[in-house]
């Protein structure tokens, strides 16, 4: 009878025993789970503030001619600069940001050249425009974006007449990519293309395409 006893004394005792267990058992999973979502980032979330710059070298596939009826072609070359940018990142993946950089082009002399011109294009540029990330399961993020604002261009022509930095409306589209480093950094790299509407300097429009590569920077706290 003794042993009888003594497994009908086990069988009672875990009997009480085990909802207290199960429910010890469920409160620590949901509490992992809740600490897991709280301090993970969930990719395409809104991260707030961005910045970042791009090195960039414009590249003129239209011919630029100089307004006022010459239509005297200018002749770009190969060119570098800069361009920063900042921003917001909303959830989803979509991005209002303002852009502006600076950058230079070598126009070649060319032998029949008589009157001394000036060799570098300077153009600078401000833009508002927004970005479109495809965030994914991977770190690789492609993303498009749009933009439209002012650019500004300073040269000297032939004659000497060194003209008033000229300012001219564009329109930009951008294709790229992002490498997720971590939340809070993203190497990028891509293109824009860009269409400036011709001016009193520049007889009529002209497309550029600008290959970049640079960085982006997020003001992201993952405790929040």
């Amino acid at each position: 009878m003794a042993p009888t006893r003594f497994v009908l004394a086990s069988i009672l005792s875990f009997a009480l025993l085990a909802p207290s267990l199960a429910d010890a058992q469920v409160t620590v999973v949901d509490e992992e789970e809740v600490e897991v979502v709280e301090r993970g980032y969930v990719q395409g979330q809104g991260r707030g503030i961005q910045y970042g710059a791009h090195l960039i070298s414009p590249i003129y596939v239209m011919e630029m001619e100089r307004g006022g009826g010459t239509r005297e072609p200018l002749g770009t070359s190969g060119g570098g600069g800069v361009r920063g940018r900042i921003g917001w990142e909303f959830p989803s993946g979509l991005s209002v940001e303002l852009l502006g950089g600076v950058a230079f082009n070598y126009v070649p002399e060319r032998p029949s050249e008589v009157a001394e011109r000036s060799h570098v294009l300077t153009q600078g540029d401000v833009l508002i425009g927004g970005r479109y990330a495809f965030y994914n399961e991977t770190a690789f993020v492609p993303f498009i974006g749009l933009g439209a604002g002012l650019k500004l261009f300073y040269f000297t022509w032939p004659d000497g007449d060194v003209e008033d930095p000229a300012a001219a409306f564009t329109m930009e589209a951008t294709v790229g990519a992002q490498i997720e480093l971590s939340p809070f950094f993203g190497i990028e790299l891509g293109a824009n293309v860009a269409y400036t509407f011709g001016h009193e300097h520049f007889e009529a429009g002209f497309l550029s395409v600008t290959p970049f590569i640079g960085l982006t920077l997020y003001v992201y706290d993952e405790n929040d």
